[in-house]
């Protein structure tokens, strides 16, 4: 109880900030979700494999010295002797859902941005991003294909919010809603490419985007943000 207090003050000093801080113009460039740069980060994250079912896929998410995070593991297709597991061959990670307070769950308003911004480093595997919103089916999840265009370098991906597509349990869903985008809950990465063998993932950060200067600013200042891209 005492925790669901503190972090309730806490948030209503965040949304204070927030309005006194408030500019005439909404929009901004970025708006940062998760980082994997230190280990205080790495306590943000959890990480999961059919491994949690029987199966014998395995992964583990932590912070290289060069600071970044390393989402790596191996896939394995081999069934376990559960009848009721039909299939294998994923791993994931995702942020942590954060504790509520008196304004409910903390989330995400991605409303004012178009672009899921990911900074990553990884191979030549599939990878998928999700996203889940505070809505009413717990166990819907926005997908998207994670496209690297220089695996081993680092690079930044951009991926529309509107191109998300809705899935339920792995299972693209016929009727497509569209994403709660004001109440984003948690984000994450899974590969569930079903080929077996390791994968590794660098990840350093995630963010809320818009690429290119604020419509509303003066031209000298649109300008100046242009050349910064």
């Amino acid at each position: 109880m005492l925790g669901f207090v503190r972090r309730s003050w806490a948030a209503i000093g965040t949304e204070a900030t927030k309005v006194v801080k408030m500019d005439h113009s909404p929009w901004q460039k970025e708006m940062r979700m998760a980082t994997l740069k230190s280990q205080e980060d790495l306590k943000e994250w959890l990480t999961g494999s059919d491994k949690d079912i029987g199966g014998f896929s395995d992964a583990h998410l932590e912070i290289t010295k060069e600071g970044a995070g390393k989402f790596h593991g191996n896939i394995s297709l081999d069934l376990p002797t559960n009848d009721q597991v039909e299939k294998s061959g994923y791993a994931g990670c995702r942020t942590r859902t954060k504790p509520s307070n008196i304004f409910g769950t903390p989330v995400w308003d991605t409303c004012l941005f178009e672009y899921l911004a990911l900074r990553v480093k990884g191979d030549n595997r599939k990878y998928f991003v999700n996203l889940q919103t505070d809505g009413i089916v717990p166990t819907d999840l926005y997908q998207h294909r994670l496209f690297l265009k220089t695996p081993g370098e680092w690079e930044t991906v951009l991926i529309p919010f509107k191109d998300f597509i809705l899935t339920n349990r792995g299972v693209i869903q016929e009727q497509q809603i569209e994403i709660f985008r004001e109440r984003v809950k948690n984000v994450g990465i899974s590969i569930i490419d079903r080929a077996a063998g390791p994968f590794s993932l660098e990840i350093e950060s995630i963010s809320a985007a818009n690429v290119g200067p604020n419509p509303n600013a003066p031209p000298e200042e649109k300008e100046e943000e242009h050349n910064k891209i």
